[in-house]
C-alpha cells in the first residue's frame, strides 16, 4: 500500500448494492483510481442496510472489485433491545437524550470495532480516512479512532438524529467535510454552527449512457406515458405517498399512464390499481437505463436526499423530475436547472403531474435543460479538484 492511499469507509461495499451513499462511494473510488490515485475500501461483511447481523454475506477478508482493494471485517450486528428502541423514540420525538444514550444508540447501527482496530494499528498508512454517510456507528467509532486523519461526506438530511449533541462533536473533530451540494452544507451550519471545516464538492458525475427506452416497453410490455420512481421503496423515501398521490391523480381524472417502481423494498399496491401501478422490483443495470430513457417523468418524492443521483441519470435522458418541495435539496436542483417541477401536497402534485404529462414540448425543454445541467456542474474535473482541495485545506490544518 502506498502512503498517500486514500481509504474510504462506507458501513457496506459491493457492486449491486442498492443506495445512494453506496453508489456514491463506489463512483468516486473508482473515478479516482482511474485517476491514477491509489484507494482502498475498508468497510464491513453486511449487505442490507436494514438488517444487519453479526456475519453479514459477504467474508471478512481481501477482495479486488474493479481493480480496487476491499478489505471486509466482521460487523457488529444492530441488538433490537427494548432499550435502544426507547432511546429511538425519544430522538424521533426530539425529547432530551444524554450523549452516554446517543452513543450507545450510534453504536447499535452497525458497529466493527475489528475496522476501528485496523485503523488504529494502520493510521500512518493511509494519506486519509473518508468516511460516509454520518449515521452509522462505523463512520462514528471511526472518526473517534482516527480523528487526525478523518474526513466525512455527511449525506446529511434534516432529520432528528443528525440534530443529537454526539454528531455535532463528530463533525468537528474532522479535518474535513465534503458536502454534496450547497443546501446540505447551510443544514450541517445551521445545525453544527458556522466554523466546520468544509466545501461543497459537488458529490459525483453522471457520465452520458446509452439506454433504449423502447427496448424497456418491450420487455416489459408496457404502453402509454411512464411516471418512473425508482429507489429503494420504503416510508422514509415517501414511496407510500407517491402510490397514494397517483392514484389520487387517476381517480380524479388524471391522464392515462402507468406508475413504474423500480428497486429495493416492499411496497403495497392497491389491488384496484395493480394494472397502473407496476413494480418491477431491483433491476439489471441496463434495464434500469432503458427505464430511465423510457419514462415520461422520473417521480423523487422523498424529502431526505443531500444529492440525489435519480435526478442526474434522469436528466441526462433528458427526461423532466418531479420533486417534493419539501426537500431542500431536490428543489433546488430541479429550481437551478430547470429541469422540472415540485409538489407539496396532492394538489400541487395533480397539477404538476398534468402539467408535464399533457405537455411533451414541456417535457422535452425541461429535460434538456436538467442535461445541459448535469453537464456544466457535476463533472469529474471539478468534482476531484474540490475533494483535494478539503484533503490539502484539512492537513493544513494540522
Amino acid at each position: 500500500m502506498r502512503p498517500d492511499t486514500i481509504a474510504f469507509v462506507p458501513p457496506r461495499y459491493g457492486l449491486g448494492l442498492v443506495g445512494g451513499a453506496e453508489a456514491h462511494t463506489r463512483m468516486l473510488a473508482e473515478e479516482l483510481h482511474r485517476r491514477g490515485w491509489a484507494v482502498e475500501i475498508l468497510t464491513t461483511c453486511g449487505v442490507d442496510a436494514h438488517s444487519w447481523s453479526d456475519t453479514g454475506d459477504f467474508r471478512p477478508g481481501l477482495e479486488v472489485i474493479n481493480g480496487i482493494t476491499v478489505r471486509r471485517f466482521l460487523q457488529t450486528g444492530r441488538k433490537y433491545t427494548r432499550k435502544v428502541y426507547r432511546i429511538e423514540r425519544r430522538i424521533l420525538a426530539g425529547k432530551k437524550v444524554s450523549l452516554r444514550a446517543q452513543e450507545y444508540w450510534i453504536y447499535n447501527v452497525v458497529s466493527c470495532p475489528d475496522l476501528c482496530r485496523y485503523m488504529a494499528e494502520n493510521r500512518d498508512r493511509y494519506r486519509a480516512f473518508v468516511f460516509i454517510p454520518y449515521l452509522f456507528g462505523t463512520t462514528y467509532a471511526g472518526i473517534k479512532t482516527v480523528p487526525e486523519r478523518s474526513y466525512i461526506i455527511p449525506c446529511l438530511h434534516d432529520e432528528p438524529y443528525a440534530y443529537l449533541e454526539a454528531f455535532r462533536r463528530m463533525m468537528h473533530s474532522v479535518r474535513g467535510i465534503m458536502f454534496n451540494t450547497p443546501p446540505e452544507e447551510e443544514l450541517a451550519r445551521r445545525i453544527y454552527g458556522p466554523d466546520l471545516r468544509g466545501k461543497v464538492v459537488g458529490g459525483v458525475a453522471v457520465t452520458p449512457y446509452h439506454a433504449d427506452g423502447e427496448r424497456f416497453r418491450h420487455k416489459f410490455s408496457i404502453s402509454g406515458d411512464i411516471v418512473l420512481y425508482a429507489g429503494r421503496r420504503e416510508i422514509f423515501k415517501n414511496t407510500p405517498l407517491l402510490i397514494k398521490y397517483f392514484c389520487n391523480y387517476l381517480e380524479n381524472g388524471g391522464r392515462e399512464a402507468k406508475l413504474v417502481l423500480i428497486g429495493a423494498g416492499s411496497v403495497e399496491i392497491p389491488f384496484s390499481f395493480r394494472s397502473h401501478i407496476i413494480d418491477l422490483g431491483v433491476l439489471s443495470e441496463r434495464d434500469k437505463r432503458d427505464a430511465f430513457a423510457a419514462a415520461s417523468v422520473v417521480c423523487n418524492p422523498s424529502v431526505n436526499e443531500s444529492l440525489s443521483l435519480v435526478l442526474m441519470e434522469a436528466w441526462m435522458q433528458e427526461v423532466p423530475c418531479l420533486v417534493h418541495g419539501d426537500c431542500a435539496v431536490t428543489r433546488y436542483q430541479v429550481e437551478r436547472s430547470g429541469g422540472g417541477l415540485w409538489f407539496e401536497d396532492y394538489p400541487t402534485f395533480h397539477e404538476a403531474l398534468e402539467t408535464l404529462l399533457g405537455n411533451r414540448h414541456l417535457r422535452r425543454e425541461m429535460g434538456r435543460r436538467g442535461r445541459v445541467y448535469v453537464e456544466s456542474h457535476y463533472n469529474w474535473d471539478r468534482i476531484v479538484q474540490a475533494f483535494e482541495e478539503v484533503l490539502l485545506e484539512g492537513e493544513a490544518a494540522v
